[in-house]
């Protein structure tokens, strides 16, 4: 179970995450129209977004936080960064707001997509801390 003190420790980097990710689908949105800048590239820096998420506030909390955290990114990006795209020109997936299975679907595979990556960003950081932890006393591990 998450506590308070954790979800604390948890909400700048979920914040932080979140309005980069915005950020990226409003200027992917922006440069995509004109210039012809391909949108789905901009997925692999989202991963490493959610990657990074779940990395950091694994060190941060738990490994469980990280996960945690990494999802609840996913989530909140797949939903608003959509409706910001959509409010600048045609949106990530060129479809209309109305179409609510489309919307949800994405949202579920941006969701799933930041909870796999950030699974394995926790599953990192713990590795990288618990070696940390073993160099430093000293214990030599089999």
């Amino acid at each position: 179970m998450i506590e308070r003190r954790q979800v604390r420790r948890m909400t700048p980097v979920i914040l932080v995450a979140v309005a980069l990710l915005v950020a990226l689908d409003a200027v992917g949105e922006l440069a995509g129209q004109p210039l012809g800048f391909p949108y789905l590239s901009l997925g692999v820096v989202s991963l490493v977004i959610y990657f990074s998420v779940g990395a950091l506030c694994s060190w941060r909390t738990s490994f469980g936080g990280g996960l945690l955290a990494a999802t609840v990114v996913g989530l909140l990006a797949g939903t608003v960064g959509p409706l910001v795209a959509w409010l600048i020109g045609s949106g990530p997936v060129a479809q209309e707001v109305t179409e609510p299975r489309i919307f949800a679907y994405r949202v579920a595979v941006v969701t799933a997509t930041a909870a796999v990556s950030g699974l394995i960003g926790a599953a990192a950081a713990t590795w990288l801390e618990r070696r940390r932890t073993l160099r430093g006393s000293r214990v030599v591990p089999r």
